[in-house]
């Protein structure tokens, strides 16, 4: 318990655009969410994290780190240290949580790492994928989110899931929690066999609002409660799939993907996100403690893999850039050529070398803060240190592959066919949906949403966190 009287109920509207949302409250189609959210307090400019992608991007919600530091990189990913090859003895070795490997998230973050759960033990979490450190009983609907969850997948009818989240919510406020954290998985998955704005999608945000409107009546809003609603990342709409494990066979290139999670000595392995990026691990079944630089790749020395991988996987449509490692930071290889990345004092340093390809202008070095407030309203917000972050992560690949603007990165085995997706740097996807019931200082990111709900509650925020505590509850 907080012991100050104070609650928190986070709401997660997975996928909601911003844009959408904004439009349809000044329209008054959200007269719940306005009255109770948005009058008394407003939207703030966010951005998510890089992959862009469900149960990922949750976790800097819970966690306050970002996926790099969580050591999760994407909702695929192979662990080259680990890997050798092996049919079944190295199958926990390529992870997947869009199946029965789904429970690993709560495992796989690297040690030391708290939660909301962990640090408010009264915690009720609904229908979330990631429940570690939530006590006996006290996550709901889970039996709900896998049943009704994995058939909307497939057919798209999530209403039935989300009324069953919406009165578990409203049961879980009247226990009076210091903390609630409820996901709405619907207009995600709606949006995923249409386009965001499609009147079924649209719907589904209405439908939502009436679910605030039952959360207000059960007295949700009352008192010092702090309410937020969220999103974990936007959607486009997809007019092409540049299928990136097609693309490296048609070089040669025998490679192991998903679903088919072992080949005899592959040379490549494609791991997808969100289907709008994908890591790549060149040479899986050789352990080793190290990526393969940009340099190596282009000198011939990681044979077979032909020298120019990167410059034909970037030239590719539907391929917005190619980021790889060298000895000081991050090349950034684009069709119109490359930028440099790198971790120095004073902040982040961009150099466009030969092309400004996150689109910032000249050479400079900022505090990582400043890149996002410069950022924000461009191609890639927030692009700088999302990038940096996910290479903090050991089981990142050799090259991160970053779908453009109305593509994504998979076609074959894409079952149900994405019509709209996430995942990428876009800023379709990286714009996030962040409103409160009291006004909130941005532009924020998602993972500054942790030590928000901790210092609400009084308690201590941990050292070492990504987030930071933004000014609130001052208009």
């Amino acid at each position: 318990m907080s012991g100050t009287g104070r609650r928190v109920v986070l709401l997660l509207l997975d996928g909601a655009r911003h844009d959408v949302f904004a439009s349809l409250a000044a329209r008054g189609d959200l007269p719940h969410i306005s009255r109770h959210i948005l009058d008394p307090g407003g939207m703030t400019p966010a951005t998510t994290v890089f992959p862009s992608t469900t149960g990922v991007a949750y976790l800097p919600f819970l966690t306050g780190c970002f996926p790099g530091t969580c050591d999760v990189p994407g909702i695929r990913w192979l662990d080259v240290r680990r890997y050798r090859g092996r049919w079944w003895d190295d199958r926990d070795q390529v992870r997947s949580y869009c199946g029965y490997q789904g429970g690993r998230l709560n495992t796989d973050l690297r040690p030391g790492i708290a939660t909301l759960f962990d640090l408010v033990p009264d915690s009720i979490g609904i229908c979330t994928p990631f429940t570690r450190g939530l006590g006996d009983g006290r996550e709901r609907a889970g039996a709900a989110r896998k049943v009704w969850g994995g058939l909307a997948h497939y057919t798209g009818g999530y209403g039935v899931l989300e009324r069953a989240v919406g009165r578990a919510l409203v049961r879980a406020v009247r226990e009076k929690p210091s903390f609630v954290f409820s996901v709405f998985p619907g207009v995600d998955g709606v949006t995923h066999f249409h386009d965001p704005a499609h009147p079924d999608v649209l719907d589904t945000y209405r439908d939502f609002d009436g679910i605030v409107g039952d959360l207000a009546q059960a007295g949700g809003f009352d008192g010092e409660t702090l309410v937020l609603l969220v999103s974990d990342h936007g959607l486009s709409r997809v007019d092409r799939h540049t299928d990136v494990s097609l693309e490296l066979e048609a070089m040669g290139l025998p490679t192991l993907r998903h679903p088919l999670v072992w080949r005899r000595d592959p040379v490549a392995a494609v791991m997808v996100s969100g289907n709008a990026s994908a890591q790549v691990y060149l040479l899986p079944g050789r352990v080793r403690e190290r990526r393969f630089a940009l340099a190596e790749i282009e000198s011939g020395a990681v044979a077979p893999i032909p020298a120019d991988v990167v410059r034909r996987l970037a030239a590719r449509p539907g391929i917005a850039m190619v980021v790889a490692t060298d000895e000081a930071g991050l090349v950034l290889v684009s069709r119109d050529g490359r930028a440099l990345l790198r971790d120095v004092t004073g902040g982040v340093a961009y150099d466009p070398v030969t092309a400004d390809v996150l689109g910032l202008g000249p050479p400079a070095v900022l505090p990582e803060r400043e890149w996002l407030a410069r950022s924000l309203d461009g191609r890639y917000p927030d692009g700088p240190l999302q990038l940096l972050q996910l290479f903090r992560s050991p089981r990142t690949g050799d090259l991160v592959v970053i779908a453009d603007r109305g593509a994504d990165l998979r076609l074959d085995w894409e079952v149900p066919e994405h019509r709209s997706g996430h995942g990428s740097l876009t800023a379709d996807h990286m714009r996030c949906l962040a409103a409160c019931n009291v006004p909130i200082d941005g532009p924020l990111r998602t993972v500054d949403v942790f030590p928000l709900v901790l210092h609400h509650l009084g308690l201590p925020i941990p050292a070492g966190i990504d987030g930071a505590l933004p000014r609130y509850g001052v208009r």
